[in-house]
């Protein structure tokens, strides 16, 4: 596809996220631009990127504390969900990107969080009768039914608002569907709805070689969100178990409160394992280049982390780094065929420990080699394809 064969045609993608930090999102544009199209945007913050024709910006949401404390709760004691959903989030959306989705200013509109598509339901900016553009909804992964257990969320009633909200997953005004991970049959279980396509959060490729691997210092990496449902006990826990060949840093970002806990769950550990301040990410696998093996151990506790394909493990790829996970499906798929690292025999601190402790510096070498051979086809501009096909302008 050429920039001449799409020009003319105007997209708008919507995030519920900060897009210059999002590389998901930047990658849709990115694409879409590349190939002709004029893209708007709508999400938080300031302008992404100059390819973006115009912006338009999400003002803040309200949050539990002082008088938005009290209006999020009126808001779900007491509204209709459709009223709820407009006050809540709605409201917050600049006037005129809903007077031009109406207008049928734009072919292509892309949802990228399932938590907006109630916004189809705003008969003033969708009509029911009218066909406004091509919408497409980027599912990301695992919606679940079922919300948090926590008191305060149940006590205000978000069970009902969070399932009205889900089934706008089947809602007759979406086109097309795509997902980063091969759970598709999860939703298709609940909702009648066409195959989604898997699009892969992938980074592009970084044209860089592995490290040298020490015979004396093994160098571990996870880098991603500070969230305690994420491994981080069995991580640290497994950390005290394996020889002093190695060591761990961690790469966090989220609340510094959580941070700051893994970091004194580690306290003991001392200088085997570090806390290093994150990477940009379109500097990410440069930064991380000078490790050894990234691990990726999340624990099934949750529908997501079943499924779970993160976006480090392909980080890592570009990173030339050897992995060690656990047996998540997904993560699986291509570790085990592709030789870039082991996989743990089950959840606990002990298998994870008994994983890294089995690696050799030559085990290392050749793990981060096959990873370099795998770069190139583990990349981004793999995934442009699939993409196109995904939101239903295939490129020819």
């Amino acid at each position: 596809m050429n920039s001449e064969t799409r020009s003319g045609l105007r997209a708008l993608v919507v995030v519920e996220s900060n897009i210059e930090r999002d590389p998901r999102v930047r990658r849709q544009i990115d694409w879409l631009t590349d190939a002709g199209w004029s893209v708007d945007s709508l999400g938080f913050g300031d302008k992404p990127t100059p390819k973006i024709h115009d912006h338009f910006a999400i003002r803040p949401y309200p949050k539990w504390t002082g008088v938005g404390r009290l209006k999020l709760a009126a808001a779900n004691l007491f509204l209709p969900y459709k009223a709820r959903f407009r006050v809540l989030r709605q409201n917050y959306f600049p006037p005129e990107v809903s007077r031009r989705v109406r207008a049928g200013r734009y072919d292509l509109i892309i949802l990228n969080d399932i938590q907006l598509l109630p916004w189809l339901s705003d008969t003033k900016t969708f009509p029911k009768k009218t066909r406004v553009a091509h919408i497409h909804v980027d599912l990301h992964e695992w919606f679940s039914a079922k919300i948090p257990n926590r008191t305060l969320q149940r006590r205000l009633t978000l069970e009902g608002y969070h399932a009205w909200g889900r089934n706008h997953i089947a809602h007759p005004a979406i086109d097309t569907r795509s997902l980063a991970v091969n759970n598709a049959d999860a939703y298709l279980k609940d909702f009648d709805i066409p195959r989604p396509v898997v699009v892969r959060n992938i980074p592009p490729f970084v044209d860089q070689k592995p490290t040298p691997v020490s015979e004396t210092n093994i160098r571990l990496l996870h880098h991603g969100a500070a969230a305690w449902t994420r491994g981080y006990r069995e991580l640290i826990d497994a950390m005290r178990l394996v020889d002093v060949r190695f060591t761990l840093t961690l790469m966090l970002v989220g609340p510094d409160q959580t941070i700051r806990e893994i970091m004194d769950y580690a306290g003991d550990l001392g200088d085997r394992v570090t806390l290093r301040p994150p990477a940009p990410m379109a500097e990410l696998a440069h930064a991380i280049n000078e490790f050894d093996v990234e691990v990726m151990f999340f624990p099934p506790v949750t529908e997501n982390l079943v499924f779970a394909l993160p976006n480090k493990l392909f980080e890592a790829i570009q990173g030339r780094l050897a992995v060690v996970i656990g047996p998540s499906a997904s993560m699986v798929e291509i570790v085990e065929p592709t030789g870039i690292g082991v996989v743990t025999q089950g959840w606990s601190a002990e298998d994870l420990a008994q994983a890294i402790n089995a690696l050799s510096t030559d085990d290392v070498r050749r793990m981060k080699q096959a990873s370099h051979a795998l770069a190139p086809e583990l990349s981004a501009e793999g995934e442009r394809s699939r993409f196109f096909e995904s939101i239903g302008f295939p490129e020819n």
